[in-house]
Parts: structure tokens; C-alpha cells; sequence
């Protein structure tokens, strides 16, 4: 009995080694999926005969995608944001997110205030923002549209704007 349970233990032990990552794994590294969504131009100005522009961001992920996928806002230092209330001496406007093809669709899945550099059109540094994580599905839709007076724009290029980060 005794060397029943030494075998199941060094078996499971062995197990647990094999997998174990090598010390060449670098399990730090995300994979990015850039959105379809060739820049961001979400209004709201009311004052404008109802002025309301919103924009969709979808996302194509790959069906080996593992863990979590996570819905980010990235931007390099330098890099040219605008936004209204930001040129008028304010504070970043809030922009909601809602999840379009989800499980639930139409749900509001964060609020995001995407960083301009007060004062000035740019960020003053390298940000990276989690405006919320999934499970990965083949196809991820989200719909951004602004829930302040104002209205917000930038272009998403291969370095910055809206990506999904997975297998991380």
C-alpha cells in the first residue's frame, strides 16, 4: 500500500514537471489583434441639432486564442488624441463601451476616458487602458459612444488605438 501511494506521487510529481514551462517560454508575451476600426469619432453635441456620431470597433479572433481577451486601449507617448472638453481646458470626456455580439448584447461593459494631455492634444506618456476582459469568441464587436457633451477622436494605427490582447 505504502508503495502504491510512493509510485502515485512521484507520477503525479513527474506530471506537474512535464508541464512545467521551460525557462524559454516567456508566458509575458499577449498576442494583439488590431480592430477593423480605422480611427475613433464618437460626439455627442446636442446643441448641434442632436449631434450623435458613434463608432463600432470589431474584432477577428484567431480560434487558438487562449485565456482571456481582453478589449484595450493602447497609445505610444507623443501621440495625438483629441478631445473636445480636453481643448477647452476640461477633463477627458467619458465614452461607454457596450458589448455588441456578446452574451448579453447591448450591455454596457465600461466607461473609458481616453487620455489627453492636459493641456495639449497629446499623451504625455506610453498608456495602456483595460476597458474590460472576455472570453475570446470568434468575433467581438464593441460599440463606443460618448456619455458626455463633447466628442473624441484618434486614429488606430498598428502601435495605437483599440486592440484585443489574448493568450497572455
Amino acid at each position: 500500500m505504502q508503495l502504491t501511494t510512493l509510485f502515485m506521487t512521484l507520477s503525479a510529481a513527474a506530471g506537474l514537471a512535464l508541464a512545467a514551462p521551460t525557462s524559454g517560454t516567456n508566458l509575458d508575451t499577449c498576442q494583439r489583434i488590431q480592430s477593423d476600426l480605422q480611427g475613433m469619432n464618437v460626439t455627442y453635441r446636442p446643441d448641434m441639432i442632436h449631434l450623435h456620431r458613434s463608432s463600432n470597433a470589431s474584432f477577428n479572433v484567431p480560434a487558438n486564442a487562449r485565456g482571456p481577451c481582453s478589449l484595450i486601449a493602447a497609445f505610444p507617448a507623443e501621440y495625438s488624441i483629441r478631445d473636445s472638453s480636453v481643448e477647452q481646458g476640461g477633463n477627458p470626456i467619458a465614452v461607454n463601451v457596450t458589448d455588441v455580439d456578446g452574451l448579453t448584447p447591448d450591455s454596457l461593459i465600461g466607461t473609458v476616458r481616453f487620455p489627453s494631455a492636459l493641456p495639449g492634444p497629446t499623451t504625455k506618456e506610453a498608456v495602456k487602458i483595460t476597458i474590460n476582459s472576455f472570453a475570446c469568441r470568434e468575433k467581438m464587436t464593441y460599440h463606443f459612444e460618448a456619455a458626455e457633451l463633447g466628442s473624441v477622436q484618434f486614429k488606430n494605427t498598428a502601435d495605437s488605438g483599440l486592440f484585443i490582447e489574448y493568450s497572455c
